[in-house]
């Protein structure tokens, strides 16, 4: 099991899907070219910044996966976005949840728990 390339013609598809059982939507133009699949397991995007600061987001799983198949594939899809914000020469990759299970899956993928009661507020801007 080892995480591709997301490409959106051959993937979207797949992770809209998956979003939409999750209760969640997107359109091709809300998610970054820069992501990593494991077709038919879970997928996960990179945000890229023009500064040192990069978001992994939109982590997402295939509904139905046992726990444990659902965690290994996640795990291999972070630690792909990690790689590659590394490798894009990033020095911070942040991301945000309200999910007690995503910190600690965070943690032992080396990040560290940022504790501050922010809200996360968006702005329609067409």
């Amino acid at each position: 099991m080892t995480p591709i390339l997301y490409v959106p013609e051959l993937h979207f598809a797949q992770v809209q899907e998956w979003l939409q059982f999750w209760n969640d939507a997107v359109t091709p133009e809300t998610l970054p070219q820069t992501g990593f699949i494991i077709p038919g397991k879970a997928a996960g995007f990179l945000y890229r910044t023009d500064s040192s600061l990069a978001m992994i987001e939109t982590l997402v799983a295939a509904p139905g996966l046992s726990k444990e198949e659902r965690s290994a594939a996640v795990d291999l899809v972070v630690a792909a976005i990690s790689e590659e914000s590394t490798r894009l020469g990033f020095q911070v990759l942040v991301g945000y949840t309200q999910l007690d299970a995503v910190v600690k899956r965070a943690e032992r993928h080396g990040f560290i728990y940022v504790d501050g009661g922010f809200h996360v507020i968006a702005k329609r801007l067409r």
